[in-house]
């Protein structure tokens, strides 16, 4: 078998991010029917994937430390990235999910918008076609269900919007440079200092067999999945990178199809349709650049 090169296995790592963080709603579902919260399943996904990211670093002999010049950028990351998801976390608590879920899928458009102000991308109407030909199909696949609107709820959905987009820029510059591994050990410990001050009297596990099992599946896919997500950056543009990370709400909508029997009308599956086809059609466009 050929060696994969380097933008065909970044777009396969992409891909496995976007199933893996869509495999997690699901989950989460289960686990908050089984008495577990929303704060609760990422402290444990913090603690859980410090640990095996760490320990992987031992077995492997691997120095934690790293250059002085990607400490401040992996810091960065670390706080924002895991801002980012708490900031997503609190404006589920106000907002209807779809719109709270729409809100956040704004950044790819944002690294669009970075990418081409930087002219690292070169100004194309079929770039641009397939970037909102994408947003359109999630509006649509997550529309219906109870509307529910509050400024704290779109404030935090934007702030975790521009978090998720600083860090699949400020990621691809500096994911070449560091291993994956070494990456996301210090990012998620730095979510792990993040969360752990919002905890206080909020840690709620499940109470069921079923529950528990759904919080470290969940966490298990956490772990896939952010470990692509930089493999991914470190051979993909920023661009290209966050654009296949569209698929993540339509599996996380497939799955609840799936395994919670939840109904989508035919909008929503038009949206479905037109998001997957958008993918597929980028992974032929390729502009120079990207």
């Amino acid at each position: 078998m050929l060696p994969l090169s380097p933008r065909a296995s970044g777009v396969l790592f992409a891909l496995a991010t976007a199933c893996g963080l869509g495999a997690i709603t699901t989950q989460a579902k289960l686990v908050y029917a089984d008495g577990g919260n929303a704060l609760t399943l990422m402290l444990t996904r913090f603690v859980v994937s410090t640990l095996v990211f760490g320990l992987l670093l031992l077995a492997r002999r691997r120095s934690p430390a790293v250059a002085p010049r990607d400490r401040w950028p992996l810091a960065a990351l670390g706080f924002i990235w895991s801002g980012a998801t708490i900031c997503y976390l609190l404006s589920v608590e106000t907002l209807s999910v779809s719109l709270a879920v729409l809100v956040f899928y704004t950044y790819p458009l944002l690294v669009l918008g970075y990418s081409l102000a930087r002219r690292e991308l070169p100004p194309s109407a079929g770039l641009i076609a397939l970037f909102a030909g994408a947003f359109s199909g999630l509006y649509l696949a997550l529309s219906g269900g109870e509307l529910r609107l509050a400024p704290a709820g779109i404030a935090f959905a934007v702030a975790a919007s521009a978090g998720a987009a600083f860090t699949f820029v400020c990621g691809a510059r500096v994911a070449p440079r560091i291993s994956p591994l070494l990456m996301t050990f210090w990012i998620n410990a730095a979510g792990l200092l993040l969360i752990l001050p919002l905890m206080v009297d909020r840690v709620a596990l499940p109470v069921g067999a079923g529950g528990l099992i759904a919080l470290l599946a969940a966490t298990g896919f956490y772990i896939v999945a952010i470990l692509s997500q930089f493999a991914a950056l470190a051979r993909l543009p920023a661009a290209r990178a966050a654009f296949l990370l569209n698929l993540e709400p339509v599996v996380s909508i497939l799955l609840a199809r799936l395994l919670l029997a939840e109904v989508l009308d035919p909008l929503q599956w038009s949206g479905v349709v037109l998001v997957i086809s958008a993918v597929l059609l980028s992974l032929r466009f390729r502009p120079a650049g990207a």
